[in-house]
């Protein structure tokens, strides 16, 4: 049996080498090995703890013993070079401007800049060894203006949500949801494809809401009628009540129900500001995010038999928001805002 007598430095050499991050990440086995074997730890003990065999922590202490620490913190494992290793470059560059869906459309890819021809899962392990991960793609609205929207967020939408931070000013998303019944389709995990039923008809529940920021207080007019400029006064009415006296700035959209002289005359008369948002930026206004929380909470994945039921498990939800799911809102309702960069055709 192998037995090493470490002196105080050359333990003091391996307790540095684990602070290192990387040298622990990589080595930490070895060095613990040697460390613990050097404080008297017995061989059988040390595999224990690091549940490895005796085998292994006596190839560690000869590696030490003959290699030193050097031997310790060096990669012996063999990694074959790949055929397209010289044109990794080429290839990144090539996925970066017009990603692929498949492994396969990824080989097509490859092999069309190389002339190498690769398998399924050789083409996964590079572009996974590039940093690429299966991600969602997203809509970005066609006719947006990302300069626009970015003027408007520090010119005018961020001055506010910091009034709002210091208490000085209340700042209200607004918009309106259209939920008609139907099937609300999602991921799930299971063992087989689940079937969801889907009600008939096209029965419309019309929730025209608005999101705090600063206390997540969230406020509505639901109906299963049609949301128009009545609706918007209606809203406009119930925040004034709920706040009398208080700044407020309500942020919405362009819609022509919200975009009118009914409109800008009650919310002027009751000293509330109507910001409207640049056109084509659903991106910016936060309750877009309540009404896919709404989605995903209560109506995905499940059948509601009637209408009336229906309409019962998003006013529960709904209702819920002020009440025991506020924290919900909270961590989903911040002032991080999503800003595209289309590139120049």
């Amino acid at each position: 049996m192998i037995k090493l007598l470490l002196t105080e430095s050359e333990l003091a050499e391996i307790a540095e080498a684990l602070d290192d991050p990387e040298f622990k990440e990589r080595f930490g086995r070895r060095l613990m090995a040697v460390r613990m074997h050097g404080l008297g730890v017995a061989n059988f003990k040390i595999a224990g703890i690091l549940r490895v065999s005796d085998d292994t922590v006596t190839n560690y202490l000869k590696l030490y013993r003959d290699e030193g620490l050097a031997g310790l913190v060096e990669n012996r494992y063999h990694r074959p070079v790949s055929s397209v290793e010289p044109f990794l470059d080429e290839i990144a560059a090539s996925f970066a401007a017009a990603p692929v869906a498949t492994a396969c459309e990824g080989g097509a890819k490859i092999e069309e800049l190389t002339g190498i021809k690769l398998s399924d899962s050789q083409v996964g392990r590079i572009m996974r060894r590039l940093g690429m991960k299966v991600q969602k793609s997203a809509a970005v609205p066609g006719k947006c203006d990302p300069q626009m929207q970015f003027d408007f967020l520090n010119d005018e939408l961020l001055p506010r949500l910091e009034e709002a931070r210091k208490g000085e000013r209340r700042v209200f998303f607004v918009d309106a949801a259209h939920f008609v019944m139907g099937a609300f389709l999602g991921m799930v995990r299971a063992f087989a494809r689940v079937f969801v039923r889907t009600g008939s008809g096209r029965q419309r529940y019309n929730v025209l809401g608005a999101v705090e920021t600063r206390d997540h207080d969230f406020i509505s007019v639901r109906t299963t009628g049609s949301v128009n400029a009545e609706t918007i006064c209606e809203l406009i009415s119930k925040i004034d009540f709920a706040y009398p006296g208080e700044e407020i700035t309500l942020v919405m959209d362009n819609a022509r129900y919200q975009r009118n002289r009914k409109v800008a005359e009650i919310a002027e008369s009751v000293g509330i500001e109507l910001l409207y948002l640049p056109t084509y930026s659903p991106n910016l206004n936060l309750i877009e995010r309540v009404w896919r929380l709404v989605k995903g909470k209560c109506l995905r994945n499940r059948y509601h038999e009637t209408f009336t039921l229906f309409v019962g498990a998003i006013d529960e939800f709904l209702d819920s928001l002020n009440g025991k799911n506020r924290h919900l809102l909270k961590s989903l309702v911040t002032e991080n805002f999503q800003l595209f960069e289309i590139p120049k055709t």
